[in-house]
């Protein structure tokens, strides 16, 4: 039995990535409103999963609110990306709308509550935005490449390698957030992300320079773990195993992007400022 959900899992797992790895390459490679469009659905499905996990610790966001002001800003974002200050100051001002409407809540009422609503936008909605503005901030960036199909290839590579590096060497408990994750898996995973930005800078050294490649190399090996295990703490501390079961196989949207969201502003922040 227990052999049989295995290979079924597998099977899931398997169909989805050779279904959604060639439909998410496409979408980045178009970028653009086929990338925004991309973006809000994920943002909007992470937003909500996120929401969710903490009503076992009986915390109630503004979710409904959170989220539907939240994606305009991300929309907001892309069409006034010479003018992020609007952004900015919209945020300000949403920010002390969700404690009045908190403070004027006649059930459920919590200080936490408007606390994890305005997390959902630092946590999730900023990455989704930095990723958009790396299309429309193009000629800002070093040489002619995707960055974003850049960093989501990175991340694969991180992904792939500590796994299967803590299977083979793994040894040394990473942390007590995720006892599968070893100092070994994660070594390995970060050596080999950097090996990866270093293939790319020498098959196309024009586009990425060595210390480029070399920084963001670490960055993403490094970040990208972080982001896992943040996720895993959230899980561990709200008492769930995935943040949804929306993907067959493979848990959550958040489970999914669980290592974007923490690498993509690092990476915005170098390349472009």
């Amino acid at each position: 039995m227990d052999a049989d959900k295995k290979i079924s899992n597998f099977t899931k797992r398997l169909i989805i990535g050779i279904i959604g790895v060639p439909l998410l390459v496409f979408i980045i490679y178009k970028g653009g409103y086929f990338f925004l469009t991309l973006s809000v659905i994920v943002q909007v499905l992470a937003l909500y999963e996120f929401y969710n996990l903490f009503k076992t610790k009986n915390i109630f966001p503004l979710k409904i609110f959170s989220i539907i002001v939240y994606t305009g800003l991300l929309v907001l974002s892309f069409f006034y990306y010479e003018h992020l200050e609007y952004v900015i100051n919209l945020f300000l001002i949403i920010i002390l709308l969700t404690i009045t409407f908190e403070v004027f809540r006649k059930e459920k009422r919590s200080p936490l509550n408007p606390i994890v609503s305005i997390s959902g936008f630092l946590y999730l909605t900023v990455p989704f935005i930095f990723l958009n503005l790396f299309n429309l901030n193009a000629g800002k960036l070093p040489g002619n490449f995707n960055i974003v199909l850049y960093i989501f290839v990175l991340i694969w590579t991180c992904d792939t390698f500590a796994f299967f590096g803590g299977r083979l060497f793994g040894k040394h408990l990473l942390s007590e957030i995720s006892p599968k994750k070893t100092v070994e898996g994660s070594i390995a995973g970060i050596i080999f992300t950097v090996g990866g930005a270093l293939i790319f800078h020498y098959v196309t050294p024009d586009n990425l320079s060595l210390t480029d490649a070399l920084i963001t190399g670490l960055l993403i090996g490094i970040f990208s773990q972080v982001g896992d295990l943040f996720e895993s703490m959230l899980k561990r501390y709200c008492g769930v195993k995935d943040s949804s079961n929306i993907i067959p196989g493979h848990g959550g949207i958040l489970d999914r992007f669980d290592s974007l969201v923490f690498v993509s502003p690092m990476i915005y922040i170098y390349f472009i400022h």
